[in-house]
């Protein structure tokens, strides 16, 4: 036999063998989804069991691509409630619809076209800890024009929001969720989108859909993401200092969600409204006494999605922030000058869903620490923890037995107290008629020594195309990526000014260990020179307008 019959043999065993595999590839992987399109008259499904992984982006494309076929009946077109997410006073909050034969509720639907494969992404909730327990679920989406006879039906992919590792008591709770629906084809008109039990049944739900027609060009670069305001004490004053400093850091847009305010806070939050700085919006979910501290953190969770899927085609990033929280650059006098700081530092986009900032706590009871050391009490002034708003007395811990040390790791800056000049003083106390408050980040210089490790308190700057579910803190999953996929930033970079009357249920437990020490942080001196003077012209004429 000759050398290139040989040759020849040897290639026609090979493709013989490569078409063997393939064929055994395509029999093994199985789309989470089966895909039904109305025929008007019969239903096919082509549904087999994954068994490969794909990592890249084109392979999960290729894996979650849905394979319509007929169905037999064309479901109802569903009834779809005018729903206006806005918030105003006096407007009632947005309702959730059901999912008829589930424990399931659907909040709000988003089209997610961040991968080469396009899904419909919808929040929702279920009763229970554990979804695989409830009925499968399958989208039905349509043309919202109810003349165009066509319904795309593909399995819902259900996802928990939630790590489990968090749950500490055994009540009965609901546990947010988000639902992905793989798409055939770019959605290019407005839609609708159903979830059901069974694939042709007819739909006891509606969520209305307008797809972007503009590309990922971010016309924002910062937008914060602020949870459920419950505020029935006036924190108009707070608002003011908090709303500008984030405006002198660098923050785009401010997204707030309301549950209940006093009415000066809100007037304040509408005029902020009016100049384009702040949007609001109703919250998901109200407040209740019934509800436990962890069903409230499993709430909260949909707010932050909710944020999220607003800006992924608006914002590069969001920021999840309370109105006790900054973000403090330490070198850098922006948010977009520390960016351009970190890319040299380690930061990749590319790599990373969320830059980690580590977190600093400045208790209201530590500012007294540097008067007390340096004066003659008697009365020992004990430090106090609280829980949901009711003091708790800590014996164990006075602020004679705090230790203070000197912050020899930040930038140091005497600050420059704007407010002690007689000229701004005289000219506040002329427009507003009391004497000029300081503002936090300048009254507040002493912290606890003990820093928080990172994923401990820590917020975070995360990066939309990359987050597929937010949390609190951080990504709790990331697009084509394992875990939280978050860079811890340099501590000498940047920190979270984390202002607390004292400690209260989220470290209760932690608390003795957070004030043992405490140290001078003069990093916002730089800062709350530039607020100061901010405040000083325009903070009365702020609250006069209200």
């Amino acid at each position: 036999m000759s050398r290139g019959t040989q040759f020849v043999r040897v290639i026609k065993f090979l493709l013989a063998g490569v078409t063997v595999f393939c064929v055994s590839w395509i029999a093994s992987v199985n789309e989470w989804h089966s895909g039904l399109r109305w025929s008007g008259r019969r239903v096919e499904n082509l549904s087999t069991m994954r068994t490969i992984v794909g990592y890249s982006a084109a392979k999960l494309a290729e894996l979650d691509r849905p394979s319509p076929v007929a169905c037999s009946r064309l479901p109802a077109f569903p009834e779809i409630p005018l729903i206006n997410r806005t918030w105003s006073p006096d407007t009632e909050s947005p309702s959730w619809q059901r999912v008829r034969g589930t424990s399931v509720s659907l909040y709000a639907a988003y089209y997610d076209d961040r991968a080469p494969q396009r899904y419909i992404r919808i929040l929702a909730h279920f009763h229970g800890r554990k979804i695989a327990i409830e009925e499968p679920l399958f989208c039905q989406t349509r043309s919202a024009n109810p003349e165009k006879y066509s319904v795309e039906v593909v399995a819902a992919k259900p996802e928990e929001i939630w790590w489990h590792e968090w749950d500490q008591t055994q009540t009965e709770v609901f546990t947010p969720l988000l639902l992905s629906c793989p798409l055939t084809e770019d959605m290019s008109d407005t839609s609708v989108v159903s979830i059901v039990t069974q694939p042709c049944e007819n739909p006891s739900n509606g969520l209305l859909l307008k797809p972007s027609k503009t590309k990922y060009r971010y016309n924002r670069t910062f937008t914060i993401c602020v949870k459920d305001m419950i505020f029935q004490k006036d924190i108009s004053q707070n608002l003011i200092e908090w709303i500008e400093t984030n405006k002198l850091l660098g923050v785009d847009m401010i997204d707030m969600y309301i549950d209940s305010l006093n009415k000066k806070s809100e007037d304040i939050l509408l005029r902020y409204r009016s100049q384009g700085i702040v949007r609001l919006f109703h919250v998901p979910i109200k407040y209740s006494f019934e509800r436990s501290l962890w069903q409230r953190r499993r709430d909260h969770i949909i707010t932050y999605n909710d944020c999220l899927y607003r800006n992924i085609r608006e914002s590069k990033f969001i920021i999840p922030l309370d109105i006790d929280e900054i973000i403090l650059p330490k070198i850098a006098d922006t948010w977009g000058e520390l960016l351009k700081r970190l890319t040299y530092q380690g930061w990749n986009p590319n790599t990373y869903s969320a830059i980690l900032v580590r977190n600093v706590f400045f208790f209201d009871f530590l500012q007294e620490v540097r008067n007390y050391k340096s004066s003659k009490h008697t009365n020992k002034n004990k430090m106090y923890m609280k829980r949901d708003d009711v003091r708790i007395k800590d014996e164990n811990v006075s602020l004679e037995q705090i230790k203070l040390l000197n912050d020899t790791n930040s930038i140091k800056y005497e600050i420059d107290n704007e407010v002690a000049n007689s000229s701004t003083q005289n000219n506040y106390k002329s427009v507003c008629g009391k004497e000029m408050p300081i503002p936090k980040v300048a009254s507040h210089t002493v912290s606890s020594a003990v820093i928080s490790p990172i994923g401990h308190y820590s917020k975070s700057f995360m990066l939309t195309k990359r987050v597929l579910t937010a949390f609190n803190h951080y990504p709790l999953a990331s697009l084509g990526a394992a875990g939280i996929a978050g860079w811890p930033a340099p501590f000498n970079e940047v920190q979270l000014n984390h202002y607390k009357e004292a400690c209260n249920s989220t470290v209760v437990s932690e608390c003795e260990i957070y004030s043992k020490t405490s140290r001078m942080d003069y990093s916002a001196a730089r800062l709350s020179r530039r607020l100061t003077k901010v405040l000083a012209t325009d903070l009365c004429s702020k609250l006069k307008t209200v």
